[in-house]
């Protein structure tokens, strides 16, 4: 099938679509935007490709700009509410972004904690826990 069989069933179908406007420059101010749709849709010349599906794990906030959804983001967002106010354990940042209804795994926290430290947004200091175990503790600076 060539290119020109193409363009003119995209014609026909723009046709179709204005033939009941009666007001003429009505109807071919319709006609060129339909027809300029229908040629600027894949679907409309080539039914066969379809549009690429977005990629990543990125949505969009009011604002229109795309924010990451990820360990990182969810514990910045624990940062600006201010939950590190106090020294926070792993575990305990774990429990909390559960309690928002994010389940991420404990090994999947240790890299973003340690980002953040790394930035300065939050400090890590040794606490002892029962018995000889050490473990760390997050806080605000």
């Amino acid at each position: 099938m060539g290119k020109g069989k193409d363009y003119s069933e995209v014609v026909k179908q723009a046709e179709q679509a204005v033939g009941a406007v009666k007001d003429p420059e009505l109807r071919r101010v319709a006609f060129e935007k339909i027809l300029d749709d229908l040629l600027g849709s894949s679907s409309a010349i080539n039914p066969k490709k379809k549009p690429p599906k977005p990629s990543g794990r990125r949505r969009l906030t009011g604002a229109g700009k795309p924010k990451s959804a990820g360990p990182l983001s969810y514990v910045e967002e624990l940062v600006n509410d201010h939950f590190f106010s106090k020294p926070k354990t792993i575990a305990q940042v774990k429990a909390e972004l559960e309690n928002r209804g994010h389940h991420i795994a404990l090994t999947s926290l240790s890299g973003p904690l340690q980002k953040l430290t790394l930035k300065k947004q939050l400090r890590r200091q040794k606490t002892k826990t029962a018995g000889k175990k050490q473990t760390y503790s997050y806080s605000n600076w």
